[in-house]
C-alpha cells in the first residue's frame, strides 16, 4: 500500500526494548490514522556503540520527498539537520531530548513521577539514607536525579552530595563502576535508585559479588523495567517506562502540527509507574503493606495482576482496561480457596487459560508477565496448583515460540551472512534477501560509487527485492526520494509491515542505504535487529567486492605492465621475445614462413631530450611508435626495446613486405618532421635486419644480431639500415672487447695527450697546438683515435674520456706557465664531441678543471665542430656563450663540411674557423677546392675571425694559404702531433 501520508522517523537504532517500543508505538498510531512509516536509522550500520552520546552526524535528506513530517528519536541527528528540514517548512517532534534551539514539541517520559514514587516507596520501608547512581551527562538521568532530589526535600531528607555515586555509562558496566564506588566510601546508604535498569543490575551484581545480602543491606530500584528486571535474583522493583505510549504521543503531537489544529504544548510527559518486585525490601503482600483497609484476598491478587500488566495509567482504553480487569479478577477467583465457599464459582480451566492469554496480549506479548503472575499467585496454596499449571503450558509454549523464532533467525542470519561474505554472487542485487522473511527490500548505490559532495545526490537503484517477482531495473533516485515506490507499495502499516532505512556505511566506506520493509522488533539487543546486520555485512561485502575488483584491476595493470610498455602501448620486449620465439618455433618446421625482424634505433633522439626536455622526447615516442605501426600489417608486431629503441616481427617477408621494403618504408613516415612544443623536429632511425634462420634457435640470439646490424648501418651513416651478416658480428666482438678494454683503460691511465702545433704561417711560430688523445694499449702499443673513438662514441664513454683531456690539458698549460716556458698567448684547442658538448656536463667539466689548474685566461680554446652547433642553435649558443664568459676561446672544427647558417655564426661568439684538410689536399691542384678556401677565409676575415687550415703538408700548399690570406696552420709540414715534453721545445721557434 502507498498511503496518502507518510511519516518519517529518525532514530540512532531501529529495535530494541527502547527504540523498538518507541518505534512499535508509533507503527500503531500511524496504522490507525491510515498513514505510512519510513524509520531511517542515523548510526552507520554495525556500530558497536548502544549508547548514544553525541548526535550522529546524518548529511543526507533521506526519504525529505515522501515525509510530512519526522519523529526524531533522541540525539538522531544534529540540530544542523533539523534546522535544515525546517527550513522546508514542515513539522517535527522530538522524543526525549530537549531542543533548545528549535520550538517544537517535545515527548519525555515522566521522569519525575516514577522518581518520586520510588523515593516515596523506600522511605516508606524506613530508608533515609537513599543514594543515586547514574549518568548525569544524559539528559533524562539528569531529570530522574533532580526528582529523587527533591522527592527527598518533601520528606525532610537534605540531599546529600556523598550519596551520588557517577555511573559512566547508561549499561550494566556503568553500573558496576557505581557500586565499587559505593563500596569504596564504605557503603554510606542503605538503598540506591539507579538511573537505569542496566545500571542497576551492575549494581546489584557487584554488591551481591563483595557478600552483600539484597535488599537487606542494600535496598535497589531502577528505572525503565526491562524485561531482563523480572528475572533477576532478587527481582528488580523498577519504574516502567511506557515506550510504546511515547511513540503513540508522537504521533499524536506529529499529526496535528501537519493538519493545523490547535498548536500543541511544547514538552509533553507520558505517565511513568512503579513496578514493585524484591529488590527493594517488598516480598508478597508487603507490597501493599500501606493498604489501611486491605481488599479481601482475591480481589487483592486480581489488583497485583492488572497492575503487573498493565500498571501505567491511561496506556488502555476505557474498553481494553475493563477487559483487564475482569481477565485478572478471573484468574485470582480461580485460585481462591475452596474453604471460601467460592469453590461453585470458580472459573473452568478454559476459561483461565483465555483470561491469561487476554493477559500475556495486553503485557505486549512479554514471556515474563507470565513469570510474574505465577509469582504473584504462588502463595495462594493448593486451589493454585491448577492455575499454575496452566500458566506453565502457557510459559512453556511462549518460550518455544520464542527459541523457535531465535531458531529461524539465526538460521537466516547464518544463511544471509555466508551468502555476502562467501561473495561468489553479486550482493548488490539483494538475491540473498530470499534467505529472509521480509516483504521486500531495496538497494542504493551512490552514483560513480563514491559518497557525494552534493546533500541530495544520486542513488543508484542496484538492487531490487521482491518475493517472487524478477529482478527489474529501477532508475537512480535522489536520497531524498529514497526508498521508491516499488518499495514502499510493500509496506503495511495496519499489518505492521513499514520501511525500514539503514546506512550501508561502515569504517571508511560509505556505500548508500538500505531499505526494508520488515516489522518492528521489540525483544532483540538494541542495535542487533536482522537488517541493520545485513548493511553491515552488506558494507562488508561491497568492501571485498570492491578490493577483488581493484586486485583484479591491478593485476591487469601488472600484466599489462609486464607485456606492454607503458608509454606507447606497443608491446615491450617481453611480449615481443615470447612472439619472436613462437615464430622460431613455427618457421623450424617445414611448412613454416619465413620472417624477419628489424631493430630500430632513433639518430638524435637525446638531443631531443637534452634540449626539449624529456616531456617532448616521450611524446616524439609516441609519434614514433604510431608512424611505426602505421607502416605495418596487423599480423606484424611492433614493440618499444627501451629508451629510444624499437623492434619490428614481419611476420611474412614476401613483396611487397620483404624487410628491406618495410626498412624503406619506415624511413620515409619517420623523415617527416615531428611537431614538438611547436617546432618541426626531424629525426631518423638506424635499422638492422635479421632474418629466419635455422641457425637461430633461441630469440636472443636472433635480437643480438639485428642490434649489430642496426649499429652497422649506423657507423656507416645515420639514417640508413642494415642486414646483418656473419662479419657484422665479428666487428661487434672487437667492438665489445674495445669497449672493456677502453673502461679499464680509463681506471689504468693508459691515455695520453700528444700535442700538434699551431703556427703562424708568415713566421712558422707556433702559436698554440691542438690536444689530440692518444690510447697506449699494453698489448698493441700507441693507438690513434680512430682505433676506439667510434666506440668511445658509441657507447658514451667519450663523456668521461673527454672530461679527462681537458683536465689534463689545463694541468699541462698551468705546468708550461708556472715553469715560465710558455711563451705568451700559448694556447691548446680541445676538441668536444657532440656526446660530450650535449650530455649537460662539458659547462662543469671545464669550469672544474679551470678552478683547479688554474692557467691563464684564454690559453684554453674548445673546438666544436659545425654540426653540433647547428643541431639546436638555441641551447647551443648559451652553452657557448657560458664558455666564452669562462676565458675559453671558441673554434669551429673541419668548418665548411657541414651546414650552418652564416647569421647563426654571426650570433655566435666564435673566435676562429677551422678549413678542413679535405680543402688543404687539393688546394694547389684542384680549382674548386681552392675558390672553397678562398671563399672560407674572406667570410672569416669579414667576421673578424681566424683562420686556421688543417693538414697542410706541403711548403707549395703552406704559400697558397699565405697568398689566400689564412692566418694560422698545422700539419705534417710543421709536426706531427707530439707527446707534452716534445711539444715545449717548440715554443717560440718555427716548427
Amino acid at each position: 500500500m502507498s498511503p496518502d501520508l507518510t511519516l518519517g522517523v529518525l532514530s540512532p537504532f531501529l529495535g530494541g526494548w527502547y527504540y523498538g517500543g518507541v518505534l512499535a508505538g508509533i507503527a500503531r498510531a500511524a496504522a490507525e490514522a491510515g498513514a505510512g512509516i519510513i524509520a531511517i536509522q542515523t548510526l552507520d550500520a554495525g556500530t558497536e556503540h548502544i549508547e548514544v552520546t553525541e548526535a550522529p552526524d546524518l548529511s543526507y535528506p533521506v526519504a525529505w520527498q515522501h515525509v510530512s513530517g519526522f519523529v526524531v528519536v533522541l540525539q538522531a541527528v544534529t540540530h544542523r539537520y533539523l534546522h535544515l528540514f525546517a527550513d522546508t517548512g514542515r513539522p517535527f517532534v522530538s522524543v526525549s531530548h530537549e531542543l533548545h534551539d528549535l520550538d517544537y514539541p517535545v515527548i519525555m517520559p515522566d521522569n519525575r513521577t516514577g522518581v518520586t514514587e520510588a523515593v516515596d516507596h523506600l522511605v516508606a520501608h524506613g530508608h533515609r539514607r537513599i543514594a543515586f547512581a547514574g549518568r548525569l551527562e544524559t539528559e533524562d538521568i539528569r531529570e530522574r536525579y533532580e526528582a529523587y532530589r527533591k522527592a527527598l526535600a518533601v520528606h525532610g531528607i537534605e540531599p546529600d552530595p556523598g550519596l551520588l555515586f557517577a555511573a559512566p555509562t547508561n549499561q550494566v558496566d556503568g553500573g558496576e563502576f557505581a557500586a565499587e564506588l559505593m563500596l569504596a566510601a564504605g557503603l554510606p546508604s542503605t538503598a540506591v535508585i539507579a538511573g537505569t535498569d542496566e545500571n542497576a543490575t551492575g549494581i546489584m551484581r557487584t554488591l551481591a559479588a563483595a557478600g552483600l545480602r539484597l535488599p537487606g543491606d542494600q535496598a535497589v530500584i531502577g528505572f525503565d523495567d526491562l524485561r531482563s528486571s523480572a528475572y533477576l535474583v532478587p527481582r528488580l522493583t523498577t519504574v516502567r517506562q511506557p515506550t510504546e505510549m511515547i511513540g503513540r504521543a508522537a504521533v499524536t503531537t506529529l499529526l496535528d502540527l501537519i493538519r493545523a489544529v490547535p498548536e500543541p504544548p511544547s514538552r509533553i510527559l507520558v505517565p511513568t509507574s512503579l513496578i514493585v518486585r524484591e529488590s527493594c525490601g517488598c516480598v508478597g503482600d508487603v507490597a501493599f503493606h500501606a493498604d489501611v483497609d486491605p481488599p479481601p484476598p482475591h480481589r487483592r491478587l486480581a489488583d497485583l495482576i492488572a497492575t503487573t500488566v498493565a500498571p501505567v495509567h491511561g496506556s488502555l482504553s476505557t474498553a481494553d482496561a475493563a477487559d483487564l480487569v475482569h481477565a485478572a479478577e478471573t484468574v485470582a477467583r480461580a485460585v481462591e480457596d475452596a474453604s471460601a465457599g467460592a469453590a461453585a464459582g470458580r472459573p473452568a480451566c478454559e476459561e483461565v487459560r483465555l483470561a491469561l492469554e487476554l493477559l500475556l496480549r495486553m503485557s505486549g506479548g512479554r514471556p515474563e508477565a507470565l513469570y510474574e503472575i505465577a509469582q504473584l499467585i504462588r502463595d495462594y496454596g493448593q486451589p493454585a496448583n491448577g492455575v499454575l499449571l496452566i500458566l506453565m503450558e502457557m510459559r512453556g509454549r511462549t518460550l518455544f515460540r520464542d527459541s523457535s523464532l531465535l531458531r529461524e533467525t539465526l538460521t537466516a542470519q547464518y544463511e544471509v551472512g555466508m551468502e555476502l561474505l562467501r561473495g561468489h554472487r553479486e550482493p548488490a542485487r539483494l538475491e540473498w534477501m530470499r534467505r529472509t522473511w521480509v516483504r521486500g527490500g531495496c538497494l542504493g548505490l551512490w552514483a560513480g560509487g563514491l559518497p557525494p559532495s552534493l546533500a541530495d545526490a544520486a542513488l543508484e537503484i542496484a538492487g531490487l527485492f521482491v518475493p517472487g517477482a524478477p529482478p527489474s531495473a529501477e532508475p537512480s533516485v535522489p536520497v531524498s526520494a529514497f526508498p521508491p515506490l516499488r518499495v514502499r507499495e510493500l509496506a503495511d502499516p495496519a499489518a505492521n509491515l513499514i520501511v525500514f532505512v539503514v546506512p550501508v556505511k561502515g569504517g571508511a566506506s560509505d556505500w548508500g542505504f538500505l531499505a526494508v520493509v520488515d516489522s518492528v522488533s521489540t525483544g532483540g539487543a538494541t542495535g542487533r535487529e536482522p537488517f541493520n546486520q545485513w548493511a553491515a555485512l552488506l558494507a562488508v561485502a561491497l568492501d571485498r567486492q570492491a578490493l577483488l575488483k581493484e586486485s583484479l584491476r591491478q593485476k591487469e595493470q601488472l600484466r599489462i605492465a609486464a607485456l606492454y610498455d607503458e608509454l606507447t602501448g606497443l608491446p615491450n620486449r617481453s611480449l615481443f621475445l615470447d612472439r619472436l620465439r613462437q615464430a622460431i618455433r613455427q618457421s623450424r618446421r617445414r611448412s613454416g614462413r619465413p620472417f624477419g625482424v628489424l631493430f630500430l634505433d632513433l639518430d638524435g633522439f637525446k638531443v631531443v631530450n637534452d634540449s626539449l626536455g624529456h616531456s617532448a622526447g616521450d611524446r616524439l615516442l609516441k609519434q614514433v611508435a604510431k608512424r611505426i605501426k602505421s607502416t605495418l600489417r596487423e599480423s606484424d608486431t611492433v614493440a618499444r626495446f627501451g629508451g629510444d629503441e624499437f623492434l619490428v616481427l614481419l611476420d611474412d617477408v614476401t613483396a611487397p613486405h620483404t624487410p628491406a621494403q618495410v626498412a624503406e618504408r619506415l624511413h620515409g613516415v619517420l623523415a617527416q618532421p615531428f611537431q614538438l612544443h611547436g617546432q618541426d623536429v626531424v629525426v631518423t632511425a638506424s635499422i638492422g635486419i635479421t632474418m629466419s634462420s635455422r641457425r637461430y634457435s633461441n630469440a636472443e640470439d636472433l635480437l643480438r644480431d639485428a642490434d649489430i646490424a642496426m649499429y652497422s648501418a649506423k657507423s656507416r651513416h645515420k639514417g640508413r639500415h642494415a642486414v646483418f651478416d656473419v662479419a657484422m658480428h665479428a666487428k661487434a666482438v672487437t667492438r665489445l672487447q674495445i669497449e672493456t678494454e677502453l673502461r679499464q683503460a680509463l681506471d689504468n691511465g693508459e691515455f695520453e695527450v700528444h700535442y700538434q702545433p699551431i703556427v703562424a704561417l708568415r713566421s712558422g711560430r707556433t702559436k698554440g697546438f691542438e690536444a689530440l688523445i692518444r690510447w697506449r694499449h699494453p698489448l698493441r702499443g700507441l693507438l690513434s683515435p680512430a682505433a676506439f673513438m667510434p666506440v668511445a662514441e658509441e657507447t658514451g664513454l667519450i663523456i668521461p674520456i673527454g672530461s679527462w683531456v681537458v683536465d689534463e690539458c689545463c694541468r699541462q698549460l698551468a705546468a708550461w706557465y708556472a715553469a715560465g716556458i710558455a711563451t705568451p698567448g700559448l694556447s691548446v684547442a680541445v676538441n668536444v664531441s657532440n656526446r660530450q658538448f650535449w650530455s649537460g656536463n662539458v659547462i662543469d667539466d671545464i669550469t672544474e678543471a679551470l678552478d683547479r689548474h688554474q692557467p691563464p685566461a684564454g690559453s684554453l680554446a674548445v673546438e666544436i665542430t659545425e654540426g653540433v652547433v647547428m643541431e639546436n642553435v638555441a641551447p647551443a649558443r648559451d652553452i657557448l656563450h657560458t664558455l666564452h664568459d669562462l676565458g675559453c676561446q671558441l673554434h669551429i672544427d673541419d668548418f665548411g663540411t657541414g651546414y650552418s647558417s652564416l647569421e647563426a655564426l654571426h650570433r655566435l661568439p666564435i673566435d676562429a674557423l677551422k678549413i678542413d684538410r679535405s680543402f688543404v689536399w687539393q688546394i694547389d691542384t684542384d680549382r674548386r677546392s681552392g675558390e672553397l678556401v678562398r671563399t672560407i677565409v674572406l667570410m672569416g676575415r669579414n667576421l673578424s675571425l681566424d683562420l686556421i687550415a688543417e693538414g697542410i703538408e706541403t711548403p707549395e700548399q703552406r704559400d697558397f694559404l699565405i697568398r689566400l690570406g689564412c692566418g694560422y696552420g698545422q700539419g705534417f709540414l710543421f709536426s706531427r702531433p707530439v707527446p707534452a715534453d716534445v711539444a715545449c721545445t717548440l715554443f717560440g721557434e718555427p716548427a
